[in-house]
């Protein structure tokens, strides 16, 4: 036993608080040192380059081509937002609608494909917590209020995600 009456254990040898100390400077000399050898060298162009303005409704005025072919890249090009990674699938995944519907033929309008796009990424919070906190009664009740005309479609999604959350809460609770 040691002189604390622990056993030896739980007592850090004596070298581990001077390398922590140790450590912490190294950290702090690498992440705030200013010095040349640890910065990039950036060069600039000889020709001037031509910068357009992104245009935040850039979807509407593409064609239904080019949307098709839009990579996520090219689409912070366009708009100069940068995708998350949800977005990023809700983008394949539209493009995907849009390249069904360029097939049976019907007219696509790149305003309401742009204006889809960005009610995709929207949460909407009522519908969660309708899920989230009456579970299965929650989905009902999203269910009546979609029918009435209340709320959107969203609200029935975003109400079965939070009921797939209360689940997994309520499975958790049963395990344990």
């Amino acid at each position: 036993m040691c002189p604390l009456n622990l056993p030896k254990f739980y007592l850090k040898p004596k070298f581990m608080k001077s390398l922590y100390a140790l450590l912490l400077g190294t950290v702090a000399v690498l992440t705030f040192n200013n010095a040349n050898a640890f910065t990039s060298l950036v060069v600039a162009p000889s020709t001037p380059v031509i910068i357009k303005e992104p245009n935040p409704n850039a979807l509407s005025l593409i064609t239904a081509k080019q949307f098709l072919t839009l990579t996520p890249q090219k689409y912070q090009d366009l708009t100069g937002k940068k995708l998350n990674l949800v977005q990023k699938v809700q983008l394949k995944v539209l493009q995907h609608k849009v390249k069904k519907m360029v097939k049976r033929g019907e007219v696509v309008s790149m305003a309401d494909v742009q204006k889809k796009f960005y009610e995709m990424g929207e949460m909407d919070l009522l519908g969660f917590l309708l899920g989230l906190i009456l579970g299965p009664i929650g989905v009902i009740i999203a269910l009546i209020l979609k029918e009435t005309g209340d709320v959107g479609p969203d609200t029935v999604r975003w109400s079965l995600y939070g009921l797939l959350i209360w689940l997994a809460i309520v499975f958790l609770v049963i395990l344990i």
